[in-house]
């Protein structure tokens, strides 16, 4: 049986002034309610494909569809689908994690932003740091609050980008099992890692770009099983090597 997909893109093309072109024709379908980890390494495209999808970039090219809209001619309902939590830590200063949040829902016009807020809170097991303050937060709680400030208007897509980097290994497992609890209550989440355990750890599909190309698309189960006595990160280096042999 065929699965309904929460985003698909076709033919992705992105070239910045100056030329240089981070996105080269990638078309990829990702799946309702599955973990998919996007690998690749640094200035590969990966972020430009994220904030394509998410609506922060133009693309130059191609089709780039949420939920079934187009991403540019149906903005709004393809970004009220989508939370996003970036990489770079954004918290804003002097406000307690509670109204971080409440302010959150209300960028989204929502008029419940409190009741949000406190379910979020608790689902995400920040309740008792709720009149803190960011700053005197751990790393891992701080990209706890910014999943919950992603997550407040209950989106149907999660990108994580980059969200265990600079954490402990113990509040990076707290975020495997938080992240897999998500997509158990139906949400498609999109991760980029360079942590490849974590990918190995999580994901139901994996894809690879290297410079602006996917250069691998695959079931994380097939990918492990047609290697065998391989870890995802021997695979991953392997593919990379390929890919940088000349084309005949």
């Amino acid at each position: 049986m065929e699965r309904e997909n929460a985003v698909e893109i076709t033919n992705l093309f992105k070239t910045y002034k100056g030329g240089f072109e981070a996105l080269k024709g990638v078309s990829l379908s990702i799946h309702k309610g599955e973990i998919f980890a996007l690998l690749g390494p640094n200035g590969a495209g990966k972020t430009t494909l994220i904030n394509i999808i998410a609506g922060l970039v133009k693309r130059t090219s191609g089709e780039v569809c949420v939920l079934g809209k187009d991403v540019d001619t149906d903005y709004r309902f393809t970004r009220s689908k989508i939370g996003l939590v970036q990489q770079e830590i954004s918290l804003e200063f002097g406000v307690t994690i509670f109204d971080t949040v409440r302010m959150q829902a209300g960028y989204y016009g929502l008029r419940d932003g409190k009741i949000r807020a406190e379910k979020v809170l608790e689902d995400l097991s920040l309740w008792d740091k709720r009149n803190q303050q960011a700053f005197a937060l751990s790393g891992g709680m701080k990209r706890r609050v910014m999943i919950a400030k992603a997550m407040v208007h209950d989106p149907d897509i999660l990108f994580l980008d980059e969200p265990t980097a600079g954490v402990d290994i113990e509040l990076r497992e707290s975020l495997w099992k938080m992240v897999s609890h998500l997509r158990d209550h139906g949400k498609t989440i999109i991760l980029t890692t360079h942590y490849l355990e974590e990918a190995e750890a999580m994901a139901d599909r994996i894809g690879i770009i290297n410079t602006g190309r996917l250069v691998l698309l695959d079931t994380k189960k097939n990918l492990i099983d047609s290697n065998k006595g391989k870890n995802l990160n021997m695979i991953y280096s392997e593919i990379l090597e390929k890919d940088r042999q000349p084309k005949v």
